[in-house]
């Protein structure tokens, strides 16, 4: 074990720079953590993420000083711009969503009306209920337009091609609305013909095989994608290909590797730690209704990335979030995003029925925020098999409300948690530590996250307790 930890630590030296060093009780994954140039103390049995609000982008890392372009239009995909969104900052670049408010389509379902800027597939903004409700912390420059805007999206900044390092283009029908729209292709091209690294995922690669950019390139692509690039380019079926400064991934379960090949391109020594290092690790995702989406999606895609097996656990709630969705195996979150999921294949993942749940098939649970946590109060059920989870020696991981939980379920005495501010008293009372300091923690079996910008850092930790296990 210790020649393994040595390795580690050499390797995540390389990957991101100088680290300090830490005792041989430490995870060894706190090395590769603290490399990107922050700060985690220990403080008795707990281990502290202080990192500060609207400070989310690290210091160390091969996207450092870049600015990363991710270019949208209506009907994008809502996972892949939650993932790009909380992980570009964390190998030290900055996101800017460029917005195609030329050819705008429709709102998503229920349709009510044409929008004043693009929307997601699943109803998610980037503007009023991205940008605007604090989702992204400081891990974003707020958006850029491609001509003046209107609405919500009125004083943002028309992009400009020149101000970005590489660009990414977002995936499901996004591509296709970019496709025949000149003030898209314009932007798309002035950006490539700079010759700096250009990245797409799935539909997101139609403009790119309007512009010519992937003929006679190394390519993969999705269904929508792939036979057209087998007439104009080399298609290797992959899920990512990258050749030269082009990147090309097939669907959203690929973000994660697209955005490690968008690292490799900018630095070639770049050292991936994660992919795979879960493998063999079982984790729950324990969900009721209402949701954070963010807090589900993005952790479900980076943890399938770093090798772990996802189960998504159904559990009781007392009331439907939308009323769309009134089917009883149908569970939705506030922004839309719904289980079973739209935009992962169910071969990735399992989903199981609370009452078919047993607690030895699983070596951690995580709990997403917003509303769902007091879902699990007001039904009791959830909270009983979450108590009885944590007495059974395994890791219970909780953000945003998620702490809320945790507390009525009494394992939170004797701990520092982090969490959103409403969690200060049910913490408190019941005997924990709270703070809005850390961005997250990881004490005993129990780690904790603050908020939706913090998911990245709340997965670290939920890594690092589950290889010191």
């Amino acid at each position: 074990m210790n020649q393994l930890m040595r390795i580690v630590l050499i390797a995540s030296l390389m990957c991101f720079g100088c680290a300090s060093f830490v005792s041989a009780a430490d995870s060894s994954y706190l090395n590769v953590i603290r490399a990107k140039g922050v700060n985690i103390e220990k403080d008795g049995t707990a281990y502290l993420y202080k990192q500060p609000f609207q400070k989310e982008v690290k210091k160390n890392g091969p996207l450092a000083g870049k600015t990363i372009a991710v270019v949208v239009a209506s009907d994008f995909s809502d996972w892949q711009a939650y993932y790009f969104v909380s992980y570009i900052g964390e190998f030290g670049g900055k996101v800017q969503f460029v917005m195609d408010n030329n050819h705008l389509w429709k709102s998503p379902t229920p349709m009510n009306g044409i929008p004043t800027e693009p929307l997601g597939m699943w109803g998610l903004s980037l503007s009023g209920g991205f940008n605007g409700q604090g989702i992204n912390g400081g891990r974003a420059l707020p958006p850029a337009l491609m001509k003046p805007g209107q609405g919500l999206a009125k004083d943002y900044p028309v992009a400009k091609p020149e101000d970005y390092d590489a660009m990414i283009i977002l995936g499901d029908n996004s591509g296709d609305v970019l496709y025949p729209d000149d003030v898209a292709l314009n932007f798309i091209k002035a950006v490539a013909d700079r010759k700096v690294p250009v990245g797409a995922i799935g539909g997101g690669i139609l403009p790119l095989i309007k512009l010519k950019i992937v003929n006679g390139k190394n390519v993969t692509g999705g269904k929508s994608v792939d036979y057209m690039l087998k007439k104009v380019a080399n298609y290797m079926g992959n899920s990512v290909v990258t050749d030269g400064k082009l990147i090309t991934g097939q669907s959203t379960i690929d973000s994660p590797a697209v955005l490690r090949a968008l690292c490799k391109v900018f630095d070639p020594n770049f050292v991936d730690m994660d992919k795979g290092i879960l493998k063999g690790k079982r984790i729950l995702a324990m969900v009721t209704e209402d949701f954070e989406d963010i807090e589900l999606c993005v952790p479900v895609l980076e943890l399938l990335y770093r090798g772990a097996a996802v189960t998504v656990g159904l559990f009781d709630y007392s009331y439907k979030a939308r009323g769309s969705h009134w089917q009883e195996d149908v569970r939705t979150g506030q922004f839309g995003v719904t289980i079973p999921f739209q935009e992962i294949s169910m071969k990735d993942y399992k989903i199981v029925e609370s009452k078919e749940l047993k607690i030895s098939d699983y070596d951690a649970l995580w709990t997403p925020g917003a509303f769902s946590p007091w879902q699990m109060i007001e039904t009791g059920q959830p909270i009983k098999f979450l108590k009885d989870f944590y007495k059974a020696g395994k890791i219970v991981a909780v953000i945003c409300h998620g702490p809320v939980a945790a507390a009525n379920a009494d394992i939170v005495k004797g701990k520092k948690v982090t969490a959103w501010l409403i969690a200060d008293d049910p913490v408190t009372l019941m005997g924990g530590t709270y703070s809005f300091d850390w961005a997250a923690t990881w004490d005993g079996n129990l780690v904790s996250g603050r908020l939706p910008p913090n998911v990245a850092e709340f997965v670290d930790l939920l890594t690092a307790a589950l290889l010191a296990k």
